[in-house]
């Protein structure tokens, strides 16, 4: 029999979660306050019962077995909403063996204080019956509250290694085979003394430098980014030569707004291998960001070939829906058209989210962002 399915037979006298949740779990899974909606369902079924309890009892004893009701409502639902902030076994507990102190006391004030033995009869059961439904609520609030906070706890673990996972998949999309080839290019300049080899170590220098921590944050500034991708079109520059004509315009504004890290990366590379490498005269390509109206929109757009029919399948188009998807629910979309001049073009908005407050950018890499790639 493994763990999973042994018996916890603790539970007949120590009744409750095992699982204690710490202060940040707590925090983590929100929910502080019972739903509206559990709310009133539980008081429309304490309602019932009291209907139910003085419809049946004599009318000589209705009075006080409202009173006791009324109070006891209040102290139970008190109590309940302790339960529901920390669900523990101990506090379960605590709050089990008062009950029984209460009931004690209700035992020994009624045999003190009602001779008539119809009346004693009633209060004992009314009392004896709502001091266990106490009980039970009680053992019911903690065990659906932790398992609430257990199935919340898991699901945004789900959530976070679904990000981290799509930042690695994000982060597989600096192609190998980009980097393979061109380092193969570079060996061979180096080889024939081509005065391109220097130029291009540096250009592939700064990508690596751009790009290896870029996956490392949850978020991070377009122009950031930006960057990378200019360091990016400098290497297909020198390899393509004037095969590839492409211009980088980021607006300041959008400069400083904050997007999962990869996003425009994956789409100029979409847009290299599916635009430009399967034209033999080449093709433009163009990368926009703009602020307008608190969204911000990206644009990458070529004159190559045109969308083909699954150019929204690919892997990298996908972890980019993913991505924005987790970032910014519903309000993000990114879509693939065909361009104005041919070829292809890809969209994305999300809302505009400004950076922190920090050192300003280099004056110098906000003036390359806005240039034209220069000609070799």
């Amino acid at each position: 029999m493994s763990h999973s399915e042994r018996i916890d037979w603790s539970q007949l006298w120590y009744p409750g979660p095992r699982r204690v949740f710490t202060d940040a779990e707590l925090a983590r899974a929100g929910g502080e306050q019972p739903s509206r909606t559990l709310t009133v369902v539980v008081a429309i079924n304490l309602a019932i019962w009291a209907q139910m309890l003085l419809q049946a009892a004599p009318p000589e004893v209705t009075a006080r077995l409202t009173a006791f009701l009324a109070g006891l409502a209040v102290a139970a639902l008190t109590q309940a909403r302790a339960l529901w902030r920390r669900p523990t076994r101990r506090a379960l507990l605590r709050r089990t063996l008062a009950v029984l102190g209460v009931f004690q006391l209700i035992v020994l004030g009624i045999m003190w204080r009602t001779e008539d033995p119809v009346q004693r009869y009633w209060l004992l059961y009314a009392g004896a019956a709502s001091l266990l439904l106490c009980n039970v609520g009680f053992w019911f609030v903690t065990v659906f509250r932790a398992q609430q906070i257990a199935s919340r706890l898991r699901e945004l673990d789900e959530r976070d290694r679904a990000v981290a996972m799509a930042h690695q998949l994000a982060a597989a999309q600096i192609q190998p085979h980009f980097l393979f080839n061109s380092l193969a290019a570079l060996q061979h300049w180096v080889q024939q003394k081509d005065d391109r080899a220097a130029p291009m170590l540096a250009s592939l220098t700064g990508f690596l430098r751009a790009t290896l921590p870029l996956f490392d944050r949850g978020s991070l500034r377009l122009g950031d980014e930006a960057d990378a991708v200019q360091r990016y079109l400098e290497v297909m520059r020198l390899r393509l030569g004037e095969r590839l004509r492409a211009s980088v315009r980021i607006d300041p504004a959008a400069a400083d707004a904050m997007l999962p890290p990869g996003v425009l990366l994956t789409l100029v590379e979409n847009a290299i291998e599916h635009g430009v490498l399967p034209s033999l005269s080449g093709a433009e390509l163009a990368v926009q960001a703009r602020v307008e109206g608190g969204m911000l929109t990206l644009e990458v757009s070529d004159t190559g070939p045109g969308l083909a029919a699954d150019a929204s399948d690919g892997v990298g188009l996908a972890n980019n829906r993913t991505r924005l998807r987790q970032a910014c629910g519903e309000a993000a979309t990114l879509t693939l058209r065909d361009g104005p001049l041919g070829g292809c073009m890809a969209t994305v908005s999300i809302p505009y989210r400004a950076a922190p407050p920090g050192p300003a950018a280099d004056a110098q890499s906000v003036d390359a962002i806005q240039a034209t790639l220069p000609a070799t």
